[in-house]
């Protein structure tokens, strides 16, 4: 594997050496690999996909990294993967990935078991103070001081033979990470944030990351926060039709009706035939608009107390007007101060969470993320101090005094 030199200099990164990696010709080969990684208890792992116009993404190259090799598999060979796959749900080996809840994704996919002990290097830089999310290109610039080239981002990988530059790309996604780990840790460790990203990759044993639940697919189509119970079940009786056709024929969901024309559908209660032809893009077959007019009707008929839940709808309170932003502010200077990424602290939705625990008169509301795990430890009591009038801001002659940040 390549190795940094300490003492390049930061302000010219220089261009990476070619990367000595390996293509797989035979299941000994795969064999003797996984034997290495359970011996060494960590490697680093990603995929190359194509999902554009597939039901399921299709894989066309596997790399692996220990701390000897740089590992090129290709799925197109006929070689049994089923070890590799089970790599990655082994309790016993950490799997080293860059923003990699995709690739991890294809390996629940194919083994219907979870990952238990994932490292995502660009989750673990965002908790010492880096950018988040940042791309990989960034962080061996940052960690390594290495120019990466990633010029093959929109390239064709079921193509073969692959290219000498295609090879090169794929193996500098994977042969980096095993020393900016090493980096990154220390940083952790240095600044006693390790129990931080330990808590953050536990969020990739959680199985609703890689298969969205009904109720998740239903709130994050666009269109359908404000319909009623009649409507959403129209949503979600469409949304199984058009999985289950677009699996049939072996096409991502959204080519076979789009996400508008879904949600236009349901919210006007559309279930004659004519009245979905003429609709502007639609692209379904004669019988399957029969079938999505059916889908519709039976829908409709539903009973109320079979539609989904519709969650009583949060009125924006003036407080909340002031305070949000108020708390932006005030959380990101404290991630600035305190070098986290203010992305991976807070969102809009969260800060919203914990103003509404505050506004909260019956005392029902669930306790907000921002008051769990390490963020109530840090950011989230912040705010919560600065929302009860513990903590304060305050400017003089141009500057913060009194910074609420303070220990």
């Amino acid at each position: 594997m390549p190795k940094s030199n300490s003492g390049r200099n930061r302000s010219k990164p220089e261009k990476p050496p070619p990367v000595e990696a390996v293509q797989f010709e035979c299941q000994k080969q795969i064999e003797e690999l996984v034997a290495t990684v359970r011996e060494e208890g960590c490697f680093a792992f990603d995929t190359e996909f194509v999902m554009e116009d597939r039901y399921q993404p299709e894989v066309c190259l596997i790399q692996i990294a220990t701390q000897s090799m740089v590992a090129l598999i290709d799925p197109f060979r006929e070689l049994d993967l089923a070890p590799i796959w089970e790599l990655v749900s082994d309790p016993n080996v950490e799997v080293l990935v860059h923003a990699g809840q995709e690739d991890l994704a294809l390996c629940v996919q194919h083994t219907g078991k979870l990952p238990l002990k994932v490292f995502d290097v660009q989750v673990a830089a965002g908790l010492v103070g880096i950018d988040f999310p940042l791309s990989l290109q960034k962080l061996v610039q940052r960690y390594l001081h290495i120019r990466l080239h990633k010029s093959k981002t929109l390239t064709d990988w079921r193509r073969r033979p692959l290219t000498v530059s295609q090879l090169q790309y794929a193996a500098e996604d994977v042969c980096y990470l095993l020393e900016i780990r090493k980096k990154i840790v220390a940083e952790l460790e240095r600044r006693g944030r390790m129990d931080w990203a330990t808590a953050e990759f536990s969020n990739f044993e959680k199985e609703t990351l890689y298969g969205h639940v009904e109720e998740e697919k239903l709130r994050r189509l666009k269109g359908t926060a404000s319909m009623d119970g009649r409507q959403l079940a129209t949503v979600r009786a469409l949304l199984h039709w058009r999985d289950e056709a677009a699996s049939l024929l072996d096409r991502p969901p959204r080519v076979v009706l789009k996400d508008h024309l879904l949600v236009e559908i349901a919210k006007h209660a559309i279930e004659k035939f004519d009245d979905v032809r003429e609709l502007r893009g639609i692209n379904l077959s004669d019988k399957n608009i029969r079938t999505a007019c059916e889908v519709v009707t039976q829908a409709l008929a539903l009973p109320p107390e079979q539609w989904p839940h519709v969650e009583p709808r949060e009125k924006q309170l003036a407080q909340e007007e002031v305070l949000v932003p108020l708390l932006t502010a005030v959380l990101k200077g404290y991630c600035l101060e305190k070098r986290i990424a203010y992305s991976l602290v807070a969102t809009r939705k969260t800060i919203h969470q914990l103003i509404a625990y505050h506004l909260d008169s019956d005392g029902g509301a669930e306790t907000p993320t921002l008051l769990l795990g390490w963020r109530e430890k840090t950011a989230g009591q912040i705010a919560n101090e600065v929302l009860t009038g513990k903590r304060s801001i305050r400017v003089e002659n141009g500057r913060v005094v009194d910074s609420p940040f303070s220990e």
